[in-house]
């Protein structure tokens, strides 16, 4: 299902992005690790550089491709809130990272994958396939987000979270979820918001 506010969001990033070869890719399987898959094989074969990944329940400004793209990162992307309650911010950050939202780049362990620019070359160094799941010591499966970014990380590459984004992203649920919508006490393992 494809949000209508997503679908805006889009639009709008589309234009803001016209003087950039955007090639525009929708995969769709039931299962979003096939999805991603695909969509790494169709970015490939179209020779992009890079692969932004948007889910259909985000909502995002129409210059994110551009920001994420200065900052000239391998991965980097925007972290956002669970969609329901309490509303955890999803991802973690590096250890001893300052761990307040605010501006700049956080260095992540890892990172949510609905908002998130990756580097073609990333998947040249990472076994196929690049995004699926396993289950961890105690028997919890782990995502596939998170496991793209324990690979990748083993693999040598460093993931980014741009803070200033975050707090301008939504994650689209009964309603749109904002960070800036949730109190201090809303807490990734030791990542707070700032005021």
């Amino acid at each position: 299902m494809v949000h209508a506010d997503f679908s805006m969001a889009f639009a709008q990033l589309c234009i803001a992005s016209a003087g950039y070869p955007l090639q525009l890719i929708s995969v769709k399987s039931s299962i979003v690790a096939v999805a991603r898959n695909n969509g790494v094989e169709f970015a490939r074969e179209s020779g992009s550089e890079f692969i932004l990944f948007l889910d259909s329940d985000m909502v995002f400004p129409p210059d994110t491709l551009l920001r994420l793209l200065q900052h000239g990162k391998d991965i980097v992307g925007a972290t956002y809130t669970k969609r329901v309650a309490p509303f955890d911010i999803l991802g973690e950050p590096l250890a001893n990272q300052r761990t307040v939202l605010t501006d700049g780049l956080l260095e992540m362990q890892r990172i949510p994958t609905g908002c998130l620019l990756i580097n073609m070359s990333v998947f040249d160094k990472l076994s196929k396939p690049h995004f699926r799941f396993e289950t961890n010591a105690e028997g919890q499966i782990v995502g596939e987000d998170y496991l793209f970014c324990d690979r990748a990380r083993q693999a040598g590459f460093r993931i980014w979270c741009d803070a200033a984004l975050s707090r301008e992203i939504g994650h689209i649920g009964q309603s749109v979820y904002r960070l800036s919508a949730i109190t201090h006490d809303a807490t990734l393992p030791k990542l707070k918001l700032a005021g």
